[in-house]
């Protein structure tokens, strides 16, 4: 018995894990997507401000259309990624530089960074890594690279920046460098679901912290794309605040990619180029030019510990 415990415990240390396997998938859709690119290039169009809503569905975007007048709907482009990590490195290419060093972008997501592929790669295989064709800028490429999620407020209840403090930066750079772009990425709505936690002051439900997990055991559809709609309202209330505030002609509202409700026995958001995920909305309006915001958050300097903060908010959205 011994003999055939020792078998079958070396059997097992070599059939690989599922997340062993999940990251080889990934790292394998990852190299076949920086071949063959495909979708909308940002920087091919025409925008002063490009509003980033990450996960948005256009599906779900045309549901906000008679909440919030700044918004129409109907009108949805095909992203260039399934997944932010898919996304950023299609997008911000040498290819772009010209544009890239007169854009300032303040983003609550830390795969902006992961992403460029500079800090805290994620785990798959090394051999992977040298076959894909990306060719991505520095973060010092860009005229402005702010990183609120790195100092700005947390929701206390989900522990990801509150998107409020996103438009304080947004405006503030706005001001400031007076960039010929700016892009500004906010969070909502990314699981996970912190919105009505916050509203009603209490911890997050199993839904809110774990939304695939509640689909797969059986929670209705309309009952997780109620909390997903509900931190949708909570990104666009802190949009409204930019757009009402920044005198700026051209303002796009859009998605780095979807998200995916168990189509196609499909859940969140990998690097699967289903339209679910590909198909993000494209909303375009102009700035109010108020500029009546008062600004009160500053960037605190200093890289200290910025992998370990890169790793907790990945574990946050889900990542790890």
């Amino acid at each position: 018995m011994s003999g055939l415990h020792a078998l079958a415990e070396s059997l097992s240390a070599r059939v690989p894990t599922t997340d062993r396997l999940e990251q080889t998938a990934d790292a394998v859709m990852k190299v076949l997507s920086s071949w063959a690119p495909h979708g909308t290039d940002i920087f091919e169009e025409d925008w002063d401000v490009l509003v980033i809503l990450d996960t948005c569905r256009a599906d779900a975007m045309d549901e906000m259309a008679t909440e919030y007048e700044f918004i129409s709907s109907g009108t949805s482009v095909w992203s260039r990624g399934s997944a932010t990590r898919e996304w950023v490195p299609h997008t911000f290419t040498r290819s772009n530089l010209e544009e890239i060093r007169d854009t300032a972008l303040v983003t609550a997501n830390p795969t902006s960074r992961w992403g460029l592929g500079h800090e805290a790669q994620p785990e798959w295989p090394a051999f992977m890594k040298r076959l894909t064709r990306w060719d991505t800028v520095d973060p010092d490429d860009f005229l402005e690279f702010d990183e609120v999620w790195r100092y700005g407020p947390q929701n206390p209840f989900s522990g990801t920046v509150m998107p409020y403090a996103v438009t304080d930066r947004a405006i503030s750079v706005w001001r400031s460098e007076s960039p010929d772009r700016l892009i500004v990425h906010y969070l909502p709505p990314h699981q996970p679901y912190g919105a009505r936690a916050l509203r009603e002051n209490r911890a997050l439900n199993d839904v809110e912290r774990a939304p695939w997990r509640a689909l797969k055991n059986g929670k209705p559809r309309e009952e997780v794309w109620c909390r997903y709609l509900n931190e949708l309202q909570f990104g666009l209330d802190s949009v409204r605040t930019l757009v009402e505030d920044i005198d700026a002609e051209r303002i796009v509202i859009t998605s780095d990619h979807g998200e995916a409700f168990g189509e196609f026995g499909l859940y969140a958001h990998p690097m699967v180029p289903i339209p679910q995920l590909r198909q993000v909305p494209w909303v375009e309006t102009s700035g109010r030019g108020r500029d009546e915001y008062t600004t009160h958050l500053e960037p605190t300097g200093g890289s200290d510990r910025l992998e370990s903060a890169v790793e907790e908010q990945l574990e946050l959205l889900g990542y790890r």
